[in-house]
């Protein structure tokens, strides 16, 4: 039985006043309020606008994850008769082996039973429903003069191309006519053969119902206009579409053109840290692989690292969706706000990469704020390189940095779009840092924090993966591209000491996020292990020594030993001087394995680095010394152990008994001594001063009687820096003062970052 419809949502509401002729009915003249537009691609100017709307409200036909109707694609026989089915209500008929293509589990069922009962669609002659087969004009007409029972009414109607229309579709198609349901084309045909569009079904449809009351006329529907985000552009053409199960507030999607298939999905359990990793493989690419990592951090917080690996000669690309509703207002705050000064150096090259897009700010209907930070895409090449050894050493090379972020929001409805880019033989990730609270207290601190990182982008982490951040490696490393693009895991910036700073100077969230990210990309990399070891060879320590990656260098374990320890206690974990001790024990054991260089018999250095397949003793340079001296100073009084006291010391006579030969005749500090004692190379600008100046407060606590030499050579280094004008960090700054020796502070610019 044939009903009228309810209206419900915003069909209710009345409309602006417009006058518009509809196809035939008229001319109407409503007035009215905008309303917020469903999709994208459904706007004002669109020739099937109220009734895709109206349609749309009264759940006959849906449109895409994506928030599109996509109103050019074409309608199968599957599709026409679940809307065929959706219109008028017909009842559920059970699964019957009617059709070839038709089974119990097929998402047609409904459908294809429902109107074969109806004697709307009959089948096909080869006995099967058809479903993926495209609907044309001449059988839509005959269809829908099926479906509502449509009479001829003697009136004489025919199309210029009328011999082109099927016998068996004639009678559709006059009395299709006859009702005033079609008209034709412009030129006097009907096209009988072409395939119908969805926008086209849907006017159709929407004419039939009218004419059997099934539905009331409606004002004309005028939409506001939606905000675009980023450079925002519908895909038009027809799209596959995959649920990914984060368990967010908003759904996430994965957007192809091709099939996607779930390939599986497993949990890893950090210390502050939980990794929900997804893996979707391309139907017929079974090597090209899309996994996204959630990593849950312990504030409710999460990010998002997306993968595109596509080891083959084909591009692909992939886009991550996701809908967030109940939102008033969205807005983007760029990072390109502070332009980058580029520069090139002897050590570095020239680094192709900036910072992220920027800060994305949601405010809810209910006046709460959240923000999510959005990073960009980075698309590379995995660069492997294998030695005798077995060894490996690993890079990337960068091919391109790229805006991956666009988006829209629709009346209460954000829709993101995350753009995964592939050209062929290669890797593309891209992230996101996603909170349901302010990332950021204010502007002020969002502002502060995007132009540190414009001023200091070399040093600053943007692209992130689910395995640690990639930057841009010496020139002096192996594999190294010819296009001078290497980027790799370095392990000073894997953790984020700028970041520690900065947290325990404000406390803001976003810092904390980066904390809790970093102890869980320090967990990756290190593995089982219990000291990270670099995957990188140096072909400056290659040519000196031969040796290559992996091997253990002291001031990387040093830095992250300190690293998780200062952040595990601000962040109050147990386990917070665990990498502490084994560092320490670490550093103890090279006496026995004979990685010193020693100066007499209670009196040694340790070496700066210990190669893993490669037995050689290699330089000590003054800052590696005296961190692992620090270290141990600090791991006696956490730990009490001796062991540690008497190692430390054993470093600190060797500096003392040859004080005046690290100091250099212009009073900087020569920056090593090799395994024959030679001492040579110019040394960092302010790094080891921030050593010595650490070295003096930690033996200030354990044997003042050691202060002496490291005063003597804080002296020294200081009256350098003054009297070249290289200027003090932030941190010598501070230990100066600590010291009571800040009459020392060199003349020059205060810098963040030590050079």
């Amino acid at each position: 039985m044939l009903h009228k419809r309810k209206m419900n949502g915003p069909m209710k509401t009345g409309l602006i006043i417009v006058i518009l002729s509809l196809f035939g009915f008229g001319i109407l003249n409503a007035s009215a309020n905008p309303i917020s537009p469903s999709f994208t691609d459904v706007h004002n100017d669109f020739w099937a606008k109220d009734e895709v709307t109206q349609l749309v409200d009264l759940k006959i036909i849906n449109g895409y994850p994506d928030k599109q109707f996509r109103p050019s694609l074409e309608v199968s026989r599957a599709q026409a008769a679940n809307l065929i089915t959706n219109a008028l209500e017909l009842p559920f008929s059970s699964y019957k082996p009617i059709f070839k293509d038709v089974s119990a589990k097929s998402s047609h069922l409904k459908g294809a039973m429902a109107t074969y009962e109806a004697g709307i669609f009959l089948g096909k002659e080869d006995g099967t429903f058809g479903v993926g087969d495209s609907l044309t004009r001449e059988q839509m007409a005959t269809v829908i003069v099926r479906a509502f029972k449509l009479q001829d009414t003697g009136e004489e109607i025919t199309f210029k191309d009328d011999s082109k229309i099927s016998e068996s579709h004639k009678l559709g198609v006059k009395v299709l006519a006859q009702h005033g349901i079609t008209t034709g084309k412009e030129d006097g045909t009907f096209d009988p053969k072409t395939a119908v569009n969805r926008a086209t079904y849907v006017v159709f449809l929407h004419r039939a119902m009218l004419q059997n009351k099934l539905i009331e006329k409606l004002p004309v529907t005028v939409f506001t206009e939606p905000n675009t985000y980023g450079t925002f552009t519908p895909v038009r053409h027809e799209q596959q579409f995959v649920e990914v199960p984060l368990s967010t507030s908003s759904k996430t999607y994965l957007r192809s053109n091709y099939i996607m298939q779930f390939a599986g999905e497993k949990t890893v359990q950090h210390a502050h840290a939980t990794d929900l990793i997804y893996t979707y493989r391309i139907s017929g690419f079974p090597s090209v692989t899309v996994k996204m990592t959630k990593r849950e951090l312990p504030n409710g917080d999460y990010f998002l690292f997306n993968e595109l690996r596509n080891p083959q000669n084909k591009p692909i690309t992939i886009d991550v969706i996701q809908t967030e509703e109940g939102l008033s207002k969205a807005v983007l705050h760029e990072y390109s706000r502070f332009p980058i000064k580029k520069s090139v150096d002897e050590t570095f090259g020239f680094d192709l990469m900036t910072y992220p897009t920027g800060i994305f700010e949601k405010i809810q209907t209910d006046g709460k704020v959240s923000q999510r930070m959005i990073g960009k895409s980075y698309q590379s090449t995995e660069l492997n390189q294998k030695y005798p050894t077995g060894a490996e050493s690993h890079t990337r090379e960068l091919h391109q940095e790229s805006e991956a972020f666009s988006g829209v929001m629709l009346g209460e409805t954000q829709l993101s779009v995350y753009r995964l880019q592939s050209r062929g033989f290669d890797v593309v990730d891209q992230w996101l840092l996603a909170s349901k609270e302010r990332l950021f207290e204010d502007r002020k601190q969002m502002d502060t924090w995007m132009l540190e990182s414009a001023v200091n982008y070399k040093k600053r982490n943007k692209w992130y993966t689910a395995e640690g951040p990639y930057n841009k490696m010496a020139v002096t490393v192996e594999p190294m591209p010819k296009s001078g693009r290497g980027y790799g895991r370095n392990l000073l910036l894997v953790k984020e000491d700028r970041v520690m700073a900065l947290y325990a100077e404000t406390g803001v969230r976003y810092y904390e996020n980066l904390l809790y990210n970093s102890f869980a990309n320090l967990d990756v990399f290190r593995g089982k292990s219990t000291y990270w070891e670099t995957e990188v060879t140096s072909t400056y320590l290659k040519s000196l020594y031969g040796i290559t990656a992996p091997f253990v260098d002291t001031r990387f374990n040093e830095q992250i030993a300190l690293f998780m320890y200062n952040g595990g206690k601000a962040f109050e974990h147990t386990d917070y001087n665990v990498g502490l001790k084994n560092y320490a024990n670490l550093l103890v054991s090279q006496k026995e394995k004979g990685n010193i260089i020693k100066v007499d018999n209670e009196s040694y250095y340790i070496s700066d680095y210990f190669p893993a397949a490669q037995k050689v003793k290699t330089h000590t340079s003054m800052n590696h010394a005296l961190g692992g001296m620090n270290v141990l100073l600090l791991a006696y009084q956490e730990l009490k152990n001796p062991e540690y006291l008497a190692t430390a010391t054993s470093i600190q006579t060797a500096i003392e008994k040859e004080k005046n030969k690290w100091i250099r005749p212009d009073g900087d500090i020569w920056y090593k001594i090799s395994p024959e004692r030679e001492f040579s190379g110019r040394d960092y600008v302010h790094l080891t001063l921030e050593d010595l100046i650490n070295s003096y407060e930690m033996w200030s606590a354990v044997d003042e009687s050691k202060l002496p030499v490291f005063e003597e050579m804080i002296r020294s280094k200081a009256g350098y820096l003054d009297k070249n004008g290289l200027g003090y960090t932030t941190k010598i700054k501070k230990g100066l003062e600590r010291i009571n020796m800040l009459d020392l502070l060199p003349a020059g610019s205060e810098h963040t970052d030590a050079l």
